[in-house]
């Protein structure tokens, strides 16, 4: 067994940055305080009959009535809580099966925007190359949240921009190599940042993701979509960058499940594959938890040689058919 590591622990902040925007939600309506709503009723086990009073999710989301009513309303037409005349809003169902829709539900913040638009590219629903008035149009968003979404994904070598202006894909994307290439760098970095000097265990994050695993390891076969099981991994990954503590590692994640994520939309989810992963990134997580930092890098280079090894098999496969 690994020497334990004998850095002090740190708790994690109470709001993350995208708590925290989520509150004013700029340009994105009410949906990502209704993921953080319905992510607190989850995580307090509400049972299905329960008053939801906006008072109290007001004090427990740290925001103001107005933006929960909103949140209360719309959840009211998606059948999640049901309204009783002069009594208020009582949810409708048991807080368990609500997993799933707090990470499905309608959302307009940048990253739900670039992921919608990948998405409706690989479904040949955007044309091909796009224009700015193409995105405004479709997803009925401000022209400023589109340009900033745009040229930030052109900053990062997701999309590129035409001479005439219109955007395309970045096509080293949809490529097999691209897939290889995306574990190849995260084998070079991401085993790293759990032995980095500044590396401190943030054990609400941490609990809080492994939370997220355990609820998705719930979820009914049919329920475990490919894009839920994504959220979940790219959670974990950037939940284990932020705990390293240095701001180039965090950013270099981000950045790259940003270009994965892709990858991952293009390719049908495979069931046994979701649950290997998911187990592994459990096992990398009570390694953390324990300290036990030494052990945690080297799971977490099994967990990724595991996934690129699986993905080359696939691939092998694919090519003899």
């Amino acid at each position: 067994m690994p020497k334990r590591s004998s850095r002090d622990d740190e708790e994690a902040p109470k709001q993350s940055r995208g708590e925290a925007s989520a509150t004013a939600a700029p340009d994105g309506g009410g949906s990502p305080l209704i993921r953080r709503l319905l992510s607190h009723l989850v995580a307090e086990d509400t049972p299905e009959g329960a008053h939801l009073t906006e008072q109290g999710l007001a004090d427990a989301l740290n925001v103001s009535r107005t933006p929960i009513r909103k949140a209360l309303t719309d959840l009211h037409a998606e059948g999640i809580v049901a309204k009783v005349a002069h009594r208020g809003y009582f949810l409708a169902r048991p807080a368990r099966t609500l997993f799933a829709a707090s990470l499905d539900f309608p959302s307009f913040d940048e990253d739900a925007l670039f992921e919608r638009v990948a998405l409706d590219h690989l479904q040949g629903v955007l044309p091909r190359p796009f224009s700015e008035r193409d995105v405004i149009s479709r997803y009925g968003m401000s022209a400023r949240m589109v340009r900033r979404v745009l040229n930030a994904l052109c900053d990062e070598k997701v999309i590129f921009s035409d001479e005439d202006g219109k955007w395309r894909f970045n096509p080293f994307l949809l490529t097999n190599e691209a897939s290889l290439a995306s574990y190849e760098y995260r084998l070079a970095t991401e085993p790293r940042i759990l032995l980095l000097p500044t590396f401190r265990v943030k054990r609400d994050l941490i609990r809080a993701c492994r939370d997220e695993h355990i609820r998705l390891l719930t979820l009914a076969t049919p329920e475990r979509t490919g894009r839920i099981a994504f959220r979940v991994d790219a959670a974990f990954h950037e939940a284990i960058a932020t705990c390293g503590g240095n701001p180039f590692f965090h950013s270099g994640v981000a950045q790259h499940n940003r270009m994965r994520q892709i990858l991952e939309y293009r390719d049908a989810p495979d069931e046994g594959r979701m649950l290997v992963w998911l187990k592994e990134h459990l096992d990398i997580l009570e390694a953390v938890v324990a300290n036990e930092l030494q052990e945690a890098s080297a799971l977490m280079r099994t967990h990724l040689a595991n996934a690129m090894r699986h993905r080359k098999q696939s691939l092998d496969l694919g090519r003899q058919r």
